[in-house]
């Protein structure tokens, strides 16, 4: 019952990133920009994420615990480089645009 309590809390932080990289990857995808979001996210689920599930499960011993936080880490990682993407090609909102969105 322990190690599902613990699963159910990293399942749940998991949602919340996964909500943010399916945006962000929505949004560039708009843009159409796939080639760079494509190797973040290769990046982050590759490099970080199974690197980081191998490491925690592992040599650490954490186990299936260890498993799920890494692929929470992997996924954060590419959402958060996404989102940072998303940012350095998005035209900055001026002045006007922001006075009628806030009304």
């Amino acid at each position: 019952m322990q190690i599902a309590r613990r699963l159910l809390v990293i399942a749940a932080l998991f949602q919340v990133f996964y909500g943010m990289q399916v945006i962000a990857a929505g949004v560039l995808r708009g843009y159409r920009d796939t080639m760079v979001p494509m190797l973040l996210a290769t990046f982050g689920y590759w490099g970080v994420g199974f690197a980081g599930c191998w490491l925690l499960a592992f040599p650490l011993g954490y186990g299936a615990v260890g498993l799920w936080w890494g692929l929470a880490l992997g996924l954060a990682v590419v959402a958060v480089l996404l989102t940072l993407r998303f940012h350095l090609l998005a035209p900055p909102v001026n002045a006007a645009a922001e006075a009628v969105a806030f009304r």
